[in-house]
């Protein structure tokens, strides 16, 4: 019965560190998606002051009016672009976190240690070995 019970917490703690590795693969799935996000709402700012600057030119250069609406435009399609990819990351980092949650979440603690019940396994399988032999010696014995 010791034995069973050994095996079955050896299982778990296998099961256990594949559900760590899981969630820390997830974990840093959702940091690298965290500095992905980062870098686009750096964009958005650049992006933003350079429409404020090619505004003020348009004011000081009349000539040169048609140029800089078009680049404005062009900035107003870029930071349009970056809201709808900022949404979507945001949405992809929610559902990795709850993914990495749940999978926190399904962590069990497992009495005792992994040594005591490979001991355990290894005492009863020494066991079972004398066994086989006492059965083999006797049976040669007839």
């Amino acid at each position: 019965m010791q034995v069973l019970k050994a095996q079955k917490r050896h299982a778990n703690r296998l099961q256990q560190e594949q559900i760590i590795k899981q969630r820390d693969d997830l974990k840093g799935l959702v940091d690298s998606t965290h500095d992905k996000i980062d870098s686009p709402n750096q964009s958005k700012a650049d992006l933003e002051n350079t429409k404020a600057d090619l505004t003020a030119k348009r004011d000081l250069l009349l000539q040169e009016l048609n140029r800089i609406n078009q680049e404005i435009t062009n900035v107003d399609n870029d930071l349009s672009q970056i809201l709808s990819s900022l949404e979507k990351l945001e949405e992809e980092k929610q559902e990795q976190a709850r993914q990495a949650y749940r999978l926190h979440r399904s962590l069990q603690p497992i009495p005792g240690s992994a040594d005591d019940d490979n001991r355990e396994i290894q005492e009863a399988d020494e066991i079972r070995l004398r066994a086989i032999n006492v059965i083999q010696n006797s049976l040669l014995l007839l």
